[in-house]
């Protein structure tokens, strides 16, 4: 609803999006068939659809014509090989040579001074229908090193900064140590460097390398993951009220995946509940609500069930700006449920008026004007204001 309405605020100002996805994820992914619906209902935002298909066969015979030092003449045969089971993907047809070469289905002749390959093989060569057995089989074949720093950055999602990952080693020399192994990865063309960033080929590389994880591994690591940056970065968070580094929000990030993990360490649970109180109103600033309010649940989430004893003050403040970021993502019920949580909680007055303010908008947007007022009055009476006569 938020990115919708910016059409109508921006008016002579404009934003422009770009945004990609597979055909078949429209029918697969609910949110992503909602949104798409909205926009090409909308009558504030316009939008291209580009559909976008792989390179042409003779594209394909050019690309491996020129891996393979050839002319295009005799690379034709294998080309359309490769074409057909890479559907014309560039990143499919290179990763495809690279397990040809490995498997000696592609092999150097030092005596012909050329690269021959045997057709009948390459045809018996299974390639999946996404190539993720291909790039998994391909990640599986590098050092344990190598595996475990390519999940260690699968876990950041497509892309991470390299200053990040530094922040998640102990020392320098295990730093170096990764350093190396994601080197070996990127000349395996299993990542590349995009300015300082490590990014990943293709999702399903990223893919591939993340799914080396146990489920019962996965949680942990994520958790551990955060826990180090937040340590190595901890001389950047010890302002209270100081803008958060792009470091602290990516270890939050991370915390935050591991949401059913227990944490029982008051300090420590205080501690993440401060950061994603002070995360989530960054997000507030930015009006990306969605983010804030979900930052605020899971810095309530290590306040739970002794919360209100452990750290008043920072719990209050956690519930009052998730009760405000549910009236602003339009979740009525949610932010009433909020408020019960408050007044239920407290005793003065004033630790529950802006809840209170929150619960006297949510009814007067719902058109609930009897039970908007109804609140408006008590709060009034219990300032001692005296409500002007007519």
């Amino acid at each position: 609803a938020d990115f919708l309405s910016m059409g109508e605020e921006v008016q002579q100002r404009c934003v422009c999006f770009v945004a990609a996805y597979r055909n078949h994820e429209e029918c697969s992914n609910e949110k992503l068939s909602h949104l798409l619906e909205a926009l090409k209902n909308s009558t504030t935002v316009h939008i291209t659809t580009l559909n976008l298909g792989g390179i042409s066969l003779e594209g394909t015979n050019r690309m491996i014509a020129n891996m393979l030092k050839l002319p295009i003449r005799l690379t034709r045969p294998l080309c359309e090989v490769v074409h057909r089971k890479a559907r014309g993907n560039p990143l499919f047809v290179r990763m495809f040579l690279s397990v040809l070469f490995e498997e000696h289905a592609l092999t150097y002749s030092l005596k012909e001074k050329r690269w021959l390959w045997d057709i009948d093989d390459i045809r018996q060569t299974s390639m999946d229908e996404e190539l993720a057995l291909i790039l998994s089989q391909k990640v599986s074949r590098m050092s344990q090193d190598v595996q475990q720093a390519l999940t260690l950055v699968s876990c950041f999602g497509m892309r991470v900064e390299g200053d990040v990952l530094r922040m998640t080693s102990r020392d320098e020399d295990e730093f170096s140590k990764m350093s190396r192994c994601l080197e070996s990865a990127i000349q395996e063309n299993l990542l590349e460097m995009d300015g300082k960033y490590y990014a990943f080929p293709h999702d399903l590389v990223q893919q591939a390398a993340y799914e080396r994880l146990l489920d019962e591994e996965v949680l942990s690591l994520h958790f551990n993951v955060g826990l180090q940056i937040l340590k190595n970065a901890s001389h950047s968070i010890t302002v209270e009220n100081g803008s958060l580094p792009s470091t602290i929000f990516a270890a939050l990030e991370q915390v935050a995946i591991a949401k059913d993990l227990t944490v029982s360490e008051p300090t420590l649970r205080v501690t993440l509940a401060t950061l994603f109180l002070r995360a989530g109103n960054r997000y507030f600033e930015l009006a990306a609500f969605p983010s804030a309010l979900s930052f605020f649940e899971r810095g309530l989430s290590f306040m739970c069930d002794d919360g209100w004893d452990l750290n008043r003050k920072i719990t209050l403040q956690l519930h009052d700006s998730a009760c405000h970021a549910c009236y602003l993502n339009a979740l009525p019920d949610r932010v009433s449920i909020y408020r019960d949580l408050v007044i239920s909680h407290t005793d003065e007055f004033m630790d529950q008026v802006k809840c209170l303010h929150i619960s006297i908008l949510n009814f007067a947007l719902a058109g609930k004007m009897k039970e908007a007022l109804e609140i408006f009055f008590s709060v009034i009476m219990k300032l001692d204001e005296e409500f002007p006569s007519p």
